[in-house]
């Protein structure tokens, strides 16, 4: 226990900040249509789409060579999707952690967390709401492993009573979301569950070795170029979850396995635009690849929201895909891109990536 909160107190715990196409037209193999967002505003094209298996030579030409997103519908049945959940439905989320995730929930691993201060937005995690789930800790099995949560969630409830963030980025033990997914069980409706916990960006070879073995490298990322995988993560919460607009500086192979995201896209140069002008219009600059208090929460986060989701210019192309468990999604590098969860707030979702080159 004493090592255990070692480590969590020594490393990063409560910081304040973290981590060209010219077409995208139908190729052999590919469905693609396309629907309007809503009355008035920009077209949102589904991006070209494969169903089953693809070879790495098909994926190549389709995506790789080309550099442009495509979603691998049914393509993946990474082992983490039957061992680590078990039961309920894998995508409305309603599942509950399996036995071999639980025998390694001293795993210690990255957290993010929205907090509503003062009752503000209903969405976000609120003290009164880690208030309960401390109490409801306090009448479970194994006091001396839950101890450690209850000193975590006294440190977020300061956290967000000092209203220094309500974006909290934080290290602790995989007992933590395992025993919010269980609260969550126990509650009546979304508005007295956990929400916005999120192990965002944790990455999977920090984790122990059979774990380790449930998220094997997709075979398209190790051959598909030069087989250099530069990191990979997993993304492991409870609805709502989001990342608003930003790009990444290598490839992206994106493997959804529980609940629903919804990803959109903009090409690089459109993407580095609408990015500039949400800055302009606040000044001041900001770093488009990391997770901090600035893309995270605040008007930064606002305004790239709006920008994707709410009012997008109807002058820009936004592409847009919907993964399911099983699906994938091809990220090519520097296409900007934006995802939140589909469903139930309060649900499971859980995605792993590998970034390569």
């Amino acid at each position: 226990m004493r090592q255990i909160l070692s480590q969590i107190w020594s490393h990063r715990t409560f910081r304040g900040c973290k981590s060209p196409a010219r077409h995208l037209e139908p190729r052999r193999c590919v469905t693609t249509s396309s629907h309007l967002s809503s009355p008035g505003t920009c077209r949102v094209q589904p991006v070209a789409t494969t169903d089953g298996s693809i070879d790495v030579h098909s994926f190549r030409s389709l995506a790789w060579e080309p550099a442009i997103p495509v979603h691998l519908r049914g393509f993946h049945h990474l082992p983490a999707m039957k061992s680590w959940i078990r039961g309920g439905d894998l995508v409305k989320g309603s599942v509950s952690f399996g036995d071999r995730l639980e025998s390694f929930s001293d795993t210690i691993v990255s957290y993010e967390l929205i907090a509503s201060s003062h009752g503000r937005e209903s969405s976000a995690c609120s003290p009164n709401c880690l208030q309960e789930f401390k109490a409801w800790l306090k009448t479970q099995p194994d006091q001396e492993t839950n101890y450690l949560l209850y000193l975590l969630i006294d440190r977020l409830l300061e956290s967000v009573a000092n209203d220094q963030s309500r974006f909290l980025q934080f290290d602790g033990p995989l007992s933590l979301i395992i025993q919010a997914s269980r609260f969550n069980g126990s509650r009546d409706g979304p508005s007295h569950c956990i929400k916005q916990l999120y192990i965002a960006q944790s990455d999977i070879r920090s984790l122990p070795p059979p774990l380790v073995d449930d998220l094997p490298v997709p075979e398209i990322v190790a051959q598909a170029g030069k087989g250099d995988i530069y990191s990979s993560s997993i993304w492991l919460g409870l609805q709502p979850i989001y990342t608003p607009l930003h790009r990444d500086p290598n490839p992206n192979l994106f493997c959804q396995l529980v609940g629903s995201k919804a990803v959109r896209f903009l090409r690089p140069r459109a993407g580095l635009s609408v990015f500039r002008d949400v800055r302009r219009s606040l000044g001041g600059a900001a770093n488009s690849r990391f997770r901090g208090p600035e893309m995270m929460d605040g008007p930064e986060r606002d305004g790239l929201h709006r920008a994707i989701w709410v009012d997008p210019d109807t002058s820009r192309e936004i592409w847009e895909a919907v993964l399911s468990p099983g699906d994938a999604l091809f990220i090519p590098q520097g296409w900007w891109h934006s995802v939140r969860s589909v469903g139930h707030e309060a649900a499971l979702n859980a995605s792993a990536n590998w970034w390569f080159r």
